[in-house]
């Protein structure tokens, strides 16, 4: 039986095949770019990656429309990252983790300036797929294909195995891998990645925000298993190996819908200076026993005496930026203790952890590299305190509350402070008017 034959039985919503099936859907949006009388690029390739999907859009009309954020990530990728790096590089590794059904070696002319090879790494299965539907065609550069599974800690020997030098120049591309794997097992990789690399290595890795974990909604997002805010990914990185830069994918939508602040390009360079940094704000999460009563009664004061102070941060912030996140975080550093007690309060510390991750953080550690990430951070935290504070108050799981219109609303308004106010008046309406 052929690859291709073989590929065309699997099930898009088979969850086995999440990742392969996914590659083919992909491939088949670089092919309807690609068809645009004022494509962003052409993939010639794509269409015939993507195999026949008649069937599947048959009863999923709907997913036809949905490729703008595939499209503006690849052209992202390649105008903004590559170009300048063949360019610049007179020799480079340009290794793809999860290559899926990628083209670049076929399709990027730009990696016929000077010495480049690309390695793809994925499950075989997607690799004898590739090899079969391309084993007419020519790649522009030195092409290796590593057959691994990345959530086996194996895969960089197996790497080096076909070739991968550790004393090369390496950008790494993970387009649409990380939020499928655990975050245990995408830190493992990054970090591994980072030392594995020169000094000289970049990266790019796109996340999606915690919400869309929470979706469950259509091929890809119904895999979705973690998600990062975007002023808690430069830590992160760092932890990983990586000093990294962010923006959300509006920033580079070119007026297409790639939605609205809900996934992230992340860019960077190599730097293990704080690889392996801790993440928590407690290092000792251990319980803290008091009732429930008092736990409403501390969340309702605390709320209550530092929601002007919120009010003059934002204000101030919106006027001078500087000032605003002095203010901030005098009152992170003022309220910490409660703020602590509560969270140690709660019976189950998982659940705090879907009302908002950054409550594990210490905010005057974050790693801001950009005015907008320093914005985001901001929004992100006091919004959080909100919620935790009306979860406790109202006595909501945090597991149920994730599927509230309130907490979907938060969503909405990260990064954007002159929309956090009414938010938060919202929640103090709700609370105590």
């Amino acid at each position: 039986m052929g690859a291709l034959q073989h590929m065309n039985e699997w099930e898009i919503d088979d969850e086995r095949n999440a990742v392969p099936f996914t590659a083919r859907l992909i491939a088949h949006y670089r092919a309807m770019e690609s068809k645009r009388e004022d494509p962003l690029f052409v993939d010639l390739f794509a269409e015939r990656l993507a195999g026949d999907m008649t069937a599947y859009f048959s009863e999923h009309a709907w997913a036809r429309g949905t490729n703008d954020y595939v499209t503006v990530r690849t052209y992202y990728i390649d105008t903004q990252l590559l170009i300048p790096w063949c360019r610049t590089h007179e020799e480079s590794q340009i290794v793809l983790l999860g290559a899926g059904l990628d083209s670049r070696a076929y399709r990027f002319e730009h990696l016929k300036e000077n010495d480049h090879t690309i390695i793809e790494v994925d499950f075989d299965i997607v690799n004898s797929y590739k090899a079969d539907i391309l084993k007419e065609e020519k790649p522009l550069c030195n092409l290796v294909r590593v057959s691994a599974d990345l959530s086996d800690p194996t895969w960089t020997s197996q790497l080096k195995s076909a070739g991968f030098s550790e004393d090369s120049p390496t950008f790494w591309l993970l387009e649409g891998v990380v939020y499928y794997l655990d975050v245990d097992k995408a830190a493992s990789i990054l970090k591994a990645a980072a030392q594995s690399s020169t000094n000289d290595s970049k990266i790019f890795v796109d996340v999606c925000v915690p919400g869309l974990t929470v979706a469950q909604f259509g091929p890809f997002m119904r895999h979705f298993r973690w998600g990062l805010n975007i002023e808690d990914a430069p830590s992160f990185f760092a932890h990983c190996g990586w000093k990294v830069t962010c923006a959300y994918a509006d920033n580079h939508d070119l007026g297409r819908d790639v939605g609205q602040k809900n996934l992230i390009f992340i860019t960077g360079v190599r730097d293990l200076s704080m690889m392996g940094s801790t993440l928590n704000l407690f290092t000792e999460l251990e319980p803290m026993v008091i009732s429930e009563s008092e736990r409403t009664t501390l969340a309702l004061d605390l709320f209550t005496s530092i929601m002007p102070e919120i009010e003059g941060i934002i204000k101030s912030y919106i006027d001078n930026p500087e000032e605003g996140k002095t203010r901030y975080l005098r009152l992170i550093d003022q309220i910490k203790p409660t703020l602590e007690k509560i969270i140690k309060s709660h019976d189950d510390l998982l659940s705090i952890g879907h009302i908002s991750a950054r409550l594990f953080r210490d905010p005057s550690t974050v790693i801001c590299n950009s005015p907008e990430e320093e914005e985001a951070h901001i929004v992100g935290y006091l919004t959080a305190i909100a919620l935790l504070m009306y979860c406790t108050i109202k006595g909501v799981d945090g597991w149920e509350f994730t599927s509230s219109s309130l907490y979907q609303d938060s969503l909405k308004i990260q990064g954007n402070i002159n929309a956090l106010l009414p938010y938060l008046r919202r929640i103090k309406h709700e609370l105590i008017d």
